[in-house]
């Protein structure tokens, strides 16, 4: 997953990506867009989703 952190416009989607947003994309996604534009975007590791029944279920 990909985190922008500071706003660009994604040329190969055709979108414009903004600060604070998160998508789905490869490693490899990330490394082409972090060598065009180095600092704008850090790679996250996607957390898994926690539910109530997940919690309660102790």
């Amino acid at each position: 997953m990909i985190k922008v952190l500071k706003g660009f416009y994604d040329l190969k989607e055709g979108v414009y990506r903004s600060t604070g947003q998160e998508f789905e994309a490869t490693k490899e996604r990330f490394d082409e867009i972090d060598g065009a534009l180095p600092g704008f975007v850090e790679w996250t590791e996607k957390q898994p989703e926690v539910t109530i029944p997940d919690v309660l279920s102790d």
